[in-house]
């Protein structure tokens, strides 16, 4: 998981076609609907797909995979049609119905992150604080890291390439373990790897800098350091383990 910077302003089909929706929702709620009906062809557009991945640098928002042999889903953050607390807890209908269309509740993310783990679930660190009835999220605080409005780092951390909740006043982040529990991004064991390789390959590159280095060779510790740079760039998978790294002690 790494930060994301998503582009400000929303593509056109969400400030065109996805208000006037959006609208139309609110106006169903009011009239006491609680089950709607939603537009995958406007939430899902090509052009709102390829602005998110263009901004997440074809990653996934939660595990920090690279979209490979996997056409990926826009995810809605806030679950557009009812949510749940978690595996085995009953769905809540309706869901953040106005936030459908809303680009800041858009993610790109795989197709295991959305369908497999995360699906609907959305719970709050304070359940009281939820007031969907009155269309108001302004005092919720969710047990999910958004990337996009949150840095990962204020909750999570990596000793090596295992990722922990961060200890904030004493205690775990609520919002760390909540994340790494509901993506599994201990737990799987193909993401784990590519992790692991990752991390391998990072510390090779350290051991052969330190070597040039013995060897007064300046053109091979810039090499290495170039490489190592390129590794933590932003648009490199899994570059939120170098830059939330501990070191311990």
């Amino acid at each position: 998981m790494n930060k994301i910077f998503k582009k400000e302003e929303a593509p056109e089909v969400l400030r065109t076609k996805g208000v006037e929706l959006r609208d139309s929702l609110i106006a169903q709620a009011d009239a006491g609907e609680t089950k709607f009906c939603f537009n995958g062809d406007v939430y899902a557009h090509d052009s709102v797909k390829e602005q998110m991945m263009e901004d997440q640098h074809r990653k996934c928002s939660y595990c920090e995979q690279f979209k490979n042999g996997d056409f990926g889903c826009v995810e809605h953050y806030r679950p557009k049609g009812g949510y749940d607390l978690g595996a085995g807890t009953q769905l809540q209908q309706p869901g953040y119905y106005w936030l459908a269309y809303d680009w800041q509740n858009l993610l790109f993310s795989c197709s295991e992150c959305n369908t497999s783990y995360k699906r609907n679930h959305f719970p709050l660190v304070n359940e009281n604080a939820r007031d969907i009835e009155h269309r108001d999220i302004t005092n919720e605080e969710p047990a999910i890291i958004n990337p996009v409005t949150t840095d990962p780092g204020d909750h999570i951390e990596f000793s090596e390439f295992i990722i922990r909740p961060k200890m904030v006043d004493g205690q775990e982040s609520i919002q760390g373990k909540t994340t790494i529990g509901v993506f599994r991004l201990n737990d799987r064991k193909d993401l784990k790897e590519r992790r692991r390789n990752a991390w391998e390959a990072y510390n090779r590159e350290l051991i052969k800098k330190a070597i040039f280095q013995k060897l007064n060779n300046a053109d091979g510790v810039a090499l290495c350091d170039e490489t190592l740079e390129e590794m933590k760039d932003e648009g490199a998978e899994f570059c939120g383990m170098f830059k939330y790294q501990i070191i311990e002690k």
